[in-house]
């Protein structure tokens, strides 16, 4: 135990000569400011101590009164101090018949030397009297000089010093050991000193140093548990309030799928009372496989929509994040963040993504009002509708847009394809029978495409959906039923498709990655959301809003940008498109000092250069690939013929000449 401390700085000797060498020595310094050489048994820390004490013109050979604290600091202070001095008092009490029958008495100050207690032994050590009153007195370097606590405060280790080697007369005779208490930062909260009044030379008490050390240690550690029993305290009453508040479901769970927390959100969802939560979560939930799987795997499930045994009107999303042991080998539990999705049914009239409407689209860019007028027009037909555009460009925000413009009354259901694992992927779009499969839910389950019937199914990152099962979903396409995993009997269903992708799909079809059957059934109406840096009009006006919101979350008042940072917006080529900027907003208000956005304030990675030359690149191959498509066509004659020659669908050359053109298709 001692050992871990820091090595002791010792200025002691049992021999009166080495006393009485270091008392003439002290003197001479005194008078002249001089240590002579050599001095036996005197560190350079004492020295250095001495030094400082006589710069601050300490009357060391005469009576003096010690400055107090004032009374109404130090009541502050004593309660600050109490759980220190508390486990102080328990740990002295072990040592009480000891210090009763010696001359030894063992007393505790603050980091700053301000005693926070009187000796344990008072009325036997009458030479103190005039010294200690009461606690309160401040006892640092200024007051007293070189003492053993001062040099264990300076220097933060252990100290046992011989009587002259106190700068103070009246402590000549006195031999101390000290010792700083630390916090688990390291940082002095205290000191324990123990001093033995008019040591006798011929019959002093060993190991005062390592009893002193074995105290201050002891008090450490005990210190470090309680603060680490109160943040896990605190921590849990964060959570707890940080749950409970929270507007979404959050639930933990152990790694056997046990509730730990949950709150007031997820209860409701849930259903479940006191009873029900000291349960598995997998028994509230139709299925629970992708929690057992996030849990085997480490991975995490993004979006996923599962139903709630004892709530069926309504689907929920779920986010679920593993945690693991010290390791990094298994998983310990899960974070489950957990969203209802009440559009899936049509019950959610008020608020929410299922109010979403075109009018919410935040835009004044021509190219986007374009958009919008054109999806509205495509919306209030029933026919299938392809969204294309870059990761963060809003296509689900159409898609809803989409959905609410033409029967919001009716389910939404939307899947990730590139989330959903390959293994669950077409139990999860078509259902199962029960006993299809091993951990298969007991009366079996609806796929999202029966959820879907009536309304929108949307395909998010259809590009991404293996092959294999491209084909069985053209084939509900066209049939308008579907059978279930492991059954038998076909269950008619009807519904649009607005699917989604940032691939480019036909060079997906040439390299046999994507069936051209299945583009042609999703692809009646092509709608192509346009990039950030596409539209630089609204980029301005979407920082303003991300900033509104993020300032109404938080209870913050009002940011705003500087000048400077709104060209850095304007100029920045935005790869991760709208849900970069929402990202950034977020981050600058979150570490703005000020409610005014500073370029400070944004993220680093908005001035990479590496990013601006992405982006710069980019537009040189959409560049490129524009002026290829139009030498073809002017080289060939007309579309068709331009199309076979790049080996893409007429359809795609008709779309990228009307990017091109503004809207007008060369003849």
């Amino acid at each position: 135990m001692i050992g871990s401390l820091k090595t002791p700085i010792i200025a002691f000797s049992t021999s009166s000569s080495v006393w009485e060498q270091i008392a003439v020595a002290k003197r001479r310094f005194i008078e002249t400011g001089i240590v002579p050489e050599p001095v036996p048994h005197l560190p350079e820390e004492v020295i250095e101590m001495w030094r400082l004490s006589r710069s601050h013109g300490i009357p060391w050979d005469h009576e003096f009164l010690l400055p107090r604290m004032p009374q109404d600091e130090f009541s502050l202070l004593l309660d600050k101090k109490q759980y220190l001095i508390d486990l102080f008092f328990d740990y002295v009490k072990t040592y009480s018949q000891i210090l009763s029958s010696t001359k030894f008495d063992m007393n505790l100050c603050d980091e700053n030397g301000v005693m926070l207690t009187l000796p344990m032994h008072f009325n036997k050590l009458k030479g103190w009297k005039y010294l200690i009153s009461a606690s309160g007195d401040i006892w640092d370097e200024k007051n007293v000089g070189c003492t053993a606590h001062t040099l264990a405060l300076k220097y933060n280790r252990p100290v046992h010093i011989a009587g002259p080697v106190n700068y103070l007369k009246v402590l000549e005779e006195n031999v101390t050991s000290a010792a700083p208490v630390t916090n688990e930062y390291g940082e002095i909260i205290g000191c324990i000193i123990l001093s033995q009044e008019k040591a006798n030379i011929s019959n002093m008490l060993e190991h005062t140093l390592g009893w002193t050390i074995a105290t201050a240690q002891a008090l450490s550690s005990q210190v470090k548990l309680l603060r680490r029993s109160k943040r896990l305290k605190l921590m849990d009453s964060t959570l707890k309030a940080t749950f409970d508040y929270a507007k979404d479901g959050f639930i933990s769970i152990d790694e056997d799928c046990h509730i730990i927390n949950i709150n007031n959100e997820a209860k409701r969802l849930l259903r479940a009372d006191e009873t029900k939560i000291r349960t598995k979560l997998s028994s509230l939930l139709e299925d629970s496989s992708y929690i057992f799987q996030s849990l085997k795997t480490g991975r995490s499930v993004k979006k996923q929509e599962i139903g709630i045994v004892n709530n069926q009107s309504v689907r929920v999303e779920f986010d679920i994040s593993p945690f693991f042991n010290r390791n990094m080998r298994y998983s310990k539990g899960a974070i489950i963040k957990m969203v209802r999705k009440n559009d899936i049914f049509g019950l959610n009239k008020h608020g929410g993504s299922g109010n979403i409407a075109f009018e919410n689209i935040i835009s004044r860019s021509m190219v986007m009002e374009k958009l919008k007028n054109k999806a509205k027009t495509v919306a209030a037909k029933p026919v299938n509708i392809l969204l294309l555009g870059e990761s963060g460009t809003g296509k689900e925000l159409f898609a809803r847009a989409i959905h609410n413009f033409y029967n919001p009354k009716s389910p939404f259901v939307a899947i990730n394809c590139a989330s959903i694992p390959r293994t669950l992927i077409e139990s999860e779009l078509f259902g199962y029978e029960k006993g299809s499969f091993t951990g298969a839910e007991r009366n079996g389950k609806k796929g999202k495409i029966e959820y879907a019937d009536g309304g929108t199914l949307f395909l998010d990152e259809i590009g991404d959906m293996p092959l294999e099962l491209q084909a069985v979903l053209l084939r509900v396409l066209e049939e308008r039923e579907v059978v279930r995993v492991g059954g038998h009997k076909p269950v008619p269903v009807n519904f649009r498709v607005v699917a989604a992708t940032n691939r480019p799909l036909a060079e997906d079809i040439l390299n046999n990655r994507f069936r051209q059957d299945l583009y042609f059934r999703l692809s009646v109406v092509n709608l192509e959301i346009p990039s950030l840096r596409q539209r630089t009009d609204d980029i301005l006006l979407l920082a303003d809003h991300f900033i509104r919101t993020t300032c109404e979350h938080f209870c913050l008042p009002p940011y705003s940008l500087c000048p400077d940072t709104e060209e850095i917006l304007r100029e920045y080529c935005w790869p991760g498109n709208v849900r970069q900027l929402e990202n950034a907003m977020i981050y600058a208000v979150t570490v703005a000092e000020k409610n005014i956005i500073k370029p400070s304030d944004l993220p680093d990675d908005i001035f990479e250069i590496q990013s601006r030359r992405r982006c710069s690149d980019l537009d040189d191959i959409r560049a490129a690939e524009n002026e290829i498509i139009l030498n073809t066509v002017k080289k060939t004659g007309n579309v068709q013929n331009a199309a076979r020659y790049l080996g893409v669908s007429a359809s795609t050359v008709y779309r990228k000449l009307k990017q091109i053109n503004g809207g007008k298709i060369l003849r």
